[in-house]
């Protein structure tokens, strides 16, 4: 999928550089996704055609998993529903895999309707839409204290008024919700909920509630993840060129927490840990056993979302970690056509992870894809 940031337009090079006259840039690495398991799927086709193995390989283009949540209407679909298994990559700073979950995810946008007025000659006329997001900031602020462990909420100002001298009619704050249980995320939406009613009743403004849609953590499957990580460790074999080193130790300077670079070559076992990302593969994996890895595509110890992943998405450092993640693909994807065994195997954990804990969308009833949720706010 081609699915960039916004803010983080990058040129391929050591410093900070940005694109003219481009916004976006591919700081989650999404630009690797598609080619990586495209090639992985063609090596499978061509074997399937051989008749060195039995079966059907199908390749998913999937839009949006940042803050769309493409994957999930594509559940809802049912367009899942006859796979057996389902592969995944992300690319990253390290070479890892595991039996790892996610952090189920709920997104809103809170918009404020209020009145304009001459922010000095007539005050009192004024009702401010700024306002309201500030008093449900600083109330979502006092609700971290009161939250589970490892409950994310962050938010951005999207919309805040345009001119110090007029009070702002309209506004708008775009906020995330985080937590490893879906069930959770549900009532702590509820709550963030409330901090924006009070910010509408105090400042007198008109609250309006755009939900953005929801995301399950990801259900772990040993039975694949394994699989996964055998290969993964069998065929890592990442190594940087001079220029790639040159490279390599020039954006190093701009990384907070950088790693040795002799770390492309280890790969590292997640079994049993919970990212603190989100992603929509983990509706996918309610629906079927799933299971994906990372591979080395960006320096050591660069972070996700950073103009640094961006500059290295260009590069030929990228590509090899991208190569690598095709490859793996392919192998685990063959053992698994090769292996009815593992696939069955999958299958008895999927059902007894699940347990009594059916898949509950985060989605509301009748909703759509929000296909706008990148644009900037309407005032309507």
């Amino acid at each position: 999928e081609f699915d960039a940031l916004p803010g983080l337009s990058q040129q391929a090079t050591p410093e900070r550089a940005p694109r003219k006259g481009i916004r976006y840039g591919h700081g989650c690495g999404h630009h690797l996704f598609g080619a990586a398991s495209m090639s992985a799927a063609i090596a499978i086709a061509e074997q399937i055609r051989a008749g060195r193995l039995k079966g059907t390989v199908r390749f998913y283009g999937c839009p949006a998993e940042e803050g769309g949540s493409g994957k999930v209407f594509m559940v809802r679909a049912g367009l899942f529903k006859d796979c057996d298994a389902v592969l995944h990559w992300h690319p990253g700073s390290t070479n890892s895999a595991g039996d790892r979950s996610s952090l189920a995810r709920m997104a809103v946008k809170f918009r404020f309707h209020g009145k304009a007025a001459h922010a000095a000659g007539a005050p009192e006329q004024g009702r401010s839409a700024l306002d309201a997001i500030e008093l449900t900031n600083h109330a979502a602020q006092l609700l971290r204290e009161h939250t589970p462990d490892l409950t994310r909420i962050h938010h951005v100002i999207t919309a805040g008024g345009d001119a110090p001298n007029v009070v702002p009619p309209f506004g708008e704050v775009y906020y995330y919700i985080r937590h490893p249980r879906a069930d959770v995320v549900r009532g702590l939406y509820e709550r963030l909920v409330l901090c924006a009613r009070a910010g509408a009743l105090a400042t007198e403004t008109r609250l309006e509630i755009k939900f953005e849609g929801g995301i399950y953590q990801i259900l772990p499957n040993n039975a694949l993840s394994t699989i996964a990580l055998g290969n993964l460790q069998e065929l890592a074999d990442l190594r940087y060129n001079d220029q790639e080193t040159r490279f390599a130790l020039r954006l190093r300077e701009h990384l907070p927490r950088p790693r040795s670079l002799d770390s492309i070559q280890q790969v590292i076992s997640l079994r049993g840990e919970t990212g603190r990302g989100s992603t929509d593969v983990g509706d996918v994996s309610w629906a079927v056993p799933t299971t994906g890895f990372s591979t080395s595509c960006w320096v050591p110890g660069t972070p996700g979302h950073s103009w640094q992943a961006v500059a290295c998405g260009g590069t030929t450092i990228a590509r090899k970690g991208m190569q690598l993640a095709a490859r793996v693909l392919a192998a685990t994807a063959w053992d698994l056509y090769s292996n009815p065994d593992q696939l069955a195997a999958a299958r008895t954990e999927h059902r007894r992870r699940i347990g009594q804990e059916p898949y509950r969308t985060l989605m509301q009833p009748g909703q759509k894809p929000p296909l706008d949720y990148r644009l900037a706010p309407s005032s309507r």
